[in-house]
């Protein structure tokens, strides 16, 4: 009621006594009413005032209802019209709302259509109110679906739309992720072409859980193949939603591949000497703990032995620091070449070094792989045209024989590689072939 009581009606009648009698009526009512004497007087209202409904009625001078109605649907108007009509003229009551009017009545002698008219102009705002709101609701529907649309174009990371394992959208950032020029190359493909053998059966398995139970998987790290063959890491996630009644998957995908090699160098740069390649202090203490407990499991020998280059700094002061990192380098890379593939050489800092040999039967095993060091090390090193010379002196211990610790089996080598030293470098020794008052 509240609508109504402040609704404004224009009402285009050239018959006074009618108009009066309409105006006073839904004046009663709680309208407020304003009147034209005909259409028009009433069109130049209607561009001079605000009005809520027009009541307008067919047979005017200058302008009929007819010509009204159609001239403000050519103007835009969304104004809603009831077109006032006559008995026996329902035809053209039929004709106006053809043209756009929203509903009518038909004056009766008796003029039960003026009780009738409050209830008529109340429904046709009624439409009017849901035909207002059932707009905006498309427009901003409309308005949504365009922020989304700009929106997945515009992002960085790939979005796919996929059905039944194959993709019907690819946007802009997808297409270039995945090597494409146009996202035709793409589209109606299958979702695992571009996924990794190595990770299609997760991928499925993932797919096959948002089909039973809808909802969002999170973030995770895989590898798509692009169209080029090249592999690339990424990091995905999936939704399952319904579009026009099937089971449908957006996946968002980004490429980090760049992140994962930078995150490996990083990882190189803790576990590796970035001078030499080898592994450093940290890997070292890592593998003999795995290697300690594998022999402590399965009751076999291992070996460590703390080498050391002998002139080295004598030479790094001589020649400087880039001959003694070119020394270094070459002595790494020899020392690598006498050792199993299963054992560990590794840069400890400066000029020592250390070696793991593992799962060997018995100590003779480990003097083995001792001479061959100290005998490639003992030949001449070009450094830029410089030629040099060193030794390696080498200090051996055994687990069980010399201890079950990684720092007692070291502290028991680096002993037997400084008694080396002591004798006059170059050379090895086993930590229980020293003598028992320096053990």
């Amino acid at each position: 009621m509240a609508d109504i009581m402040v609704t404004h009606v224009l009402y285009m009648e050239d018959d006074p006594g009618l108009s009066i009698l309409l105006q006073k009526g839904l004046t009663r009512k709680g309208f407020v009413v304003d009147t034209a004497v005909n259409g028009e007087d009433g069109l130049q209202k209607v561009a001079a005032g605000r009005f809520d409904v027009l009541l307008v009625d067919y047979n005017m001078p200058f302008l009929g209802g007819l010509d009204v109605i159609r001239i403000l649907g050519e103007q835009g108007s969304s104004l809603p019209i009831i077109m006032v009509t006559g008995e026996g003229n329902e035809s053209l009551a039929v004709e106006a709302l053809k043209l756009g009017a929203a509903d009518y009545v038909v004056k009766d002698a008796e003029m039960r259509y003026l009780e009738l008219l409050p209830a008529v102009i109340g429904q046709v705002l009624y439409k009017q109110q849901l035909v207002k709101e059932h707009r905006t609701m498309q427009e901003n529907l409309r308005e949504s679906e365009e922020r989304y649309r700009r929106l997945v174009e515009l992002s960085p990371d790939g979005i796919a739309i996929h059905s039944k394992g194959r993709f019907s959208f690819v946007n802009p950032a997808g297409v270039r992720i995945l090597g494409a020029v146009r996202a035709e190359q793409l589209t109606d493909r299958s979702l695992y072409d571009v996924v990794h053998p190595d990770y299609q059966a997760i991928v499925r398995s993932r797919m096959q859980r948002l089909e039973a139970q809808p909802g969002s998987a999170p973030w995770i790290e895989e590898k798509f193949i692009r169209i080029d063959g090249a592999v690339i890491d990424v990091e995905v996630a999936s939704i399952s939603f319904s579009l026009e009644g099937k089971l449908t998957f957006q996946t968002i995908f980004r490429d980090i591949t760049e992140r994962k090699q930078v995150e490996q160098r990083l990882e190189h740069l803790a576990l590796y000497d970035p001078l030499t390649g080898l592994p450093n202090r940290a890997l070292f203490f890592d593998r003999m703990g795995q290697l300690l407990s594998l022999a402590k499991r399965n009751h076999f020998v291992l070996a460590l032995l703390y080498m050391d280059l002998d002139h080295f700094k004598k030479i790094n002061d001589t020649l400087g620091h880039e001959a003694g990192d070119l020394l270094l380098q070459e002595a790494s890379k020899r020392m690598a070449s006498s050792t199993r593939r299963a054992d560990t050489i590794a840069r400890m800092g400066g000029d020592e070094f250390i070696g793991i040999c593992g799962r060997i039967t018995a100590a003779e095993d480990a003097v083995v792989v001792a001479r061959k060091i100290v005998d490639v090390l003992s030949e001449p090193f070009d450094l830029k045209g410089h030629r040099c010379s060193i030794s390696a002196s080498i200090g051996i211990s055994l687990y069980p024989a010399d201890g079950d610790d990684a720092e007692i089996l070291l502290n028991k080598a680096d002993q037997a590689m400084y008694r080396v030293k002591q004798g006059g470098k170059g050379g090895y020794l086993l930590f229980r072939d020293m003598p028992a008052a320096t053990s």
